[in-house]
């Protein structure tokens, strides 16, 4: 068990791991005011986000369909937007969204978590299905 969980953590961060610095291309993080969110640590935060959903989804029982894993991605969502909208008030720093329009990432967070759980993500864990088995 404690060998799939390593496997799924592995593959789960892989992901983000590879694409956000592609992402931060051209990103200097001495322009931002102060007090705003480190691009550092969103870069070491999503990639281990990802990497523990993706370890409690290998060790999970049962087959892993695409509603299993856009449901799965849902929750990820949800919990994630809700602290990054309650704690650490990321759509205002990061979108600039004020009042009441803040909380529209809590409706965006699990689509876009569901959807990536379910196509690229499910996809990764088959490509791998071997190291997850084992």
């Amino acid at each position: 068990m404690m060998r799939r969980a390593l496997s799924g953590f592995i593959i789960g961060s892989s992901l983000p791991a590879t694409i956000w610095p592609l992402a931060g291309l051209g990103y200097e993080s001495r322009d931002l005011p102060a007090g705003t969110l480190d691009w550092l640590f969103i870069g070491i935060f999503f990639p281990v986000l990802f990497g523990i959903t993706n370890a409690v989804t290998a060790i999970l029982p049962g087959r892993k369909g695409w509603a299993q894993m856009l449901g799965i991605g849902a929750v990820m969502g949800f919990v994630s937007a809700s602290t990054g909208t309650f704690i650490f008030d990321i759509p205002e720093i990061v979108y600039g969204l004020h009042g009441n329009s803040r909380y529209l990432a809590l409706l965006g967070g699990p689509v876009f978590y569901g959807l990536v759980w379910a196509v690229p993500v499910r996809w990764m864990n088959q490509l791998f299905a071997s190291a997850l088995e084992r």
